[in-house]
């Protein structure tokens, strides 16, 4: 290298950084003719970071990059330079896939091997390295790196972290036809099983955002009758979709993300639009709650007081409100028997240890 110092990352190297969604290993490198050594040299010249052995992103990415986003391009990093048979899995898998996460990263990504004569868990100063069975048609690839299937990663953190989080996860998969289910039947031995069995179990595929199942969860947890996710109402035909509506007590719960509002030119006519939205709803003789995500996360009881209180307001009446199910990609249909809820209290039982974050 000249005695030039370095001031920013060659157009060749910023090429690469772009095509590869961040990330440049010694192998793809040498491939495109830049030396492994180049790497090196402008690591040195702090334009490059190290994320693991053979693996670097830009340090002006990195410096920008915290939280959830600095753990999916560790993880990446990990697992692209991890051998051949290594997945990644449980919350690392859950950022790469690009599905929803609630609370802390982990300190470090995860990836997982099979068990074999003298191979056992270990750490690095890049990650852990795990060792068990998973079964071939849970093995999948995504962005260039090894990881477990979307149901593998969902029922894996169900084993350990919260049941809010996990169902937040669990929600994104089913949404999309998977089955949680089929990975926990290879899980019949491992601790944690009936926490994660109970997240495959109650997983709800209309729920559409992390703060919707937040919100479903509450109801569980306070033992409340169970709303219908996403349902349509109107009055001769479908009109509006609620987040959760109680037909038998012509009642409803609406969440309400601050993205909605915040910083958009357009929030008068978002929320005058909203106001006769409501009042239209109401004409229909639903009363409304409505909550946002603050509550929904950190102020669980208040929610369930809130929802309670709009129970016990409406109790149920013996001809429920005319509704429509929300089939995703086809619209608003016919309930069918199965789809109708309880008026009663939910009997779903809550795992006695649904509060535990292994993270």
């Amino acid at each position: 290298m000249s005695g030039r110092r370095l001031t920013q990352l060659p157009s060749n190297i910023r090429t690469l950084l772009r095509q590869c969604e961040g990330l440049i290993d010694v192998g793809l490198a040498r491939n495109v003719g830049v030396r492994p050594q180049r790497l090196a040299e402008l690591e040195r010249a702090g334009l490059l970071v190290r994320m693991a052995d053979g693996v670097y992103a830009s340090a002006a990415a990195v410096a920008r990059s915290e939280g959830w986003q600095l753990h999916e391009l560790s993880a990446r990093a990990f697992a692209i330079s991890s051998n051949v048979d290594a997945l990644l899995t449980g919350w690392s898998a859950v950022t790469v896939w690009q599905l929803p996460t609630l609370g802390r990263p982990p300190e470090r990504p995860v990836v997982v091997r099979p068990k074999r004569r003298g191979r056992g868990p270990k750490q690095s100063a890049y990650g852990r390295i795990l060792t068990h069975r998973v079964p071939p048609e849970h093995h999948s690839q995504t962005r260039r790196v090894r990881l477990v299937s979307q149901e593998w990663a969902a029922a894996t953190i169900a084993l350990t972290t919260d049941i809010p989080a996990a169902l937040v996860v669990a929600d994104a998969v089913v949404r999309q036809g998977l089955d949680i289910g089929d990975a926990t039947r290879f899980m019949s031995r491992w601790p944690g099983v009936t926490r994660a069995r109970w997240v495959a179990q109650n997983a709800d595929p209309l729920s559409e955002s992390p703060i919707e199942t937040l919100g479903r969860f509450g109801v569980i947890a306070g033992g409340l009758p169970m709303p219908v996710s996403n349902a349509w109402v109107g009055a001769d035909e479908p009109e509006f979709r609620l987040d959760g509506l109680w037909p038998y007590h012509f009642a409803a719960h609406e969440a309400d993300g601050a993205g909605k509002y915040n910083n958009r030119p357009d929030a008068a006519a978002i929320v005058a639009k909203e106001k006769e939205r409501e009042w239209r709803l109401r004409r229909l003789g639903l009363d409304i709650v409505r909550y946002d995500f603050g509550m929904a996360a950190f102020r669980r009881d208040e929610m369930i007081r809130r929802f309670g209180r709009l129970l016990r307001d409406n109790p149920p009446r013996s001809v429920p409100i005319r509704w429509w199910k929300h089939v995703p990609g086809v619209g608003p249909v016919d309930p069918g028997p199965a789809d109708w809820p309880s008026p009663h209290p939910t009997s779903i039982i809550l795992p006695p240890d649904w509060w535990r974050d292994g993270r």
